[in-house]
């Protein structure tokens, strides 16, 4: 249990790698290139109320070109049964530089968030990789991570924090990320909602009530304790901030309340509480999105005054 509470924030930064087995620049390039605007004002507002937030980055976005990311890439590759889940299988649609293709590379947005006070650059493997895929292996998320390492060591960055992929883990995967060098991993909520499974276990129940959970307390207030697990720290998620839906507008104050709620509950209790989402959440909707974060900073700022609550990224709370 740490002395004081803390909040820490985990951000899934991945452009168009996180969703391209779903969706391409016709169907989502708004929410991404909508992100490459968020990123940086949520700094902005990180720096303004003195939080600490880890960036688990794709470490494809880490290469300054095509060459770079293809150079990079492991020799052993994830062989997914499905083969639209393989992040390599759209390298033929991906531009020379970032400077061209905004979608696919990151490496300037990687160079502002280094910059900033109490930012970590952490991981979420070098491809966006599903450990719990049928077809994948050990051995290729090994070479997998290899590669996220190798790249973000160029940069001068050395990896310590872990985010999976569409939350994916497994024992086994944790020994990799040990042997690797990572300290912790963030962990999924405490019910069996949230679960760790492949695609096919993402059931229309088990969404829906994800969904109504982020508006109602139906799996608890997931206040967390570090834990030590496979030799590392695993830091357990306790709410997804999803983004603001124009659709469940008449909700928002629920939405907003519900966290509130368990991050008072979490510094009543001297626990973790800890935030996560993606930027490309903020893509559509971005001033709607950015009030709702500030709003919960705010909050933030009045736990820091009553309770001590503290601001820690992955790394420096592992």
């Amino acid at each position: 249990m740490p002395s004081e509470p803390v909040l820490t924030i985990s951000l899934d930064f991945e452009l168009l790698w996180g969703v391209r087995d779903k969706r391409d620049r016709d169907s989502y390039g708004t929410n991404i290139l909508g992100a490459r605007e968020a990123i940086p004002r949520m700094l902005d507002l990180f720096e303004k109320y003195g939080v600490h937030a880890t960036w688990a980055t794709v470490g494809f976005l880490f290469c300054e070109s095509k060459e770079e990311l293809i150079a990079v890439s492991p020799e052993l590759k994830p062989a997914y049964q499905n083969k639209s889940l393989s992040n390599y299988s759209y390298f033929d649609e991906v531009g020379e530089n970032e400077k061209k293709d905004p979608y696919y590379f990151g490496s300037s947005l990687i160079s502002e968030i280094a910059s900033r006070p109490g930012q970590e650059v952490g991981s979420h493997s070098y491809s966006h990789y599903y450990c719990l895929e049928c077809g994948q292996s050990v051995d290729q998320f090994e070479a997998d991570l290899g590669s996220a390492v190798a790249v973000a060591q160029k940069r001068g960055i050395k990896l310590k924090s872990f985010v999976y992929p569409r939350n994916q883990s497994s024992p086994s995967h944790n020994d990799v990320l040990r042997k690797a060098g990572f300290t912790n991993f963030r962990g999924n909520q405490r019910s069996w909602v949230y679960r760790a499974t492949d695609g096919t276990g993402q059931s229309l129940p088990r969404r829906a009530l994800r969904l109504a959970d982020n508006y109602f307390n139906l799996t608890g207030h997931h206040g967390q304790n570090t834990v030590e697990i496979d030799g590392l720290t695993e830091l357990a998620a306790s709410s997804y901030l999803r983004s603001y839906s124009v659709e469940f507008s008449f909700l928002e104050r629920l939405r907003l309340q519900r966290i509130m709620r368990s991050m008072t509950l979490a510094a009543d209790n001297n626990q973790i509480f800890h935030l996560w989402w993606h930027p490309h959440d903020f893509g559509n909707n971005l001033d709607e999105n950015l009030t709702i974060l500030e709003q919960l900073l705010q909050h933030f700022s009045r736990l820091q005054q009553t309770h001590g609550m503290i601001s820690k990224n992955m790394a420096e709370l592992a």
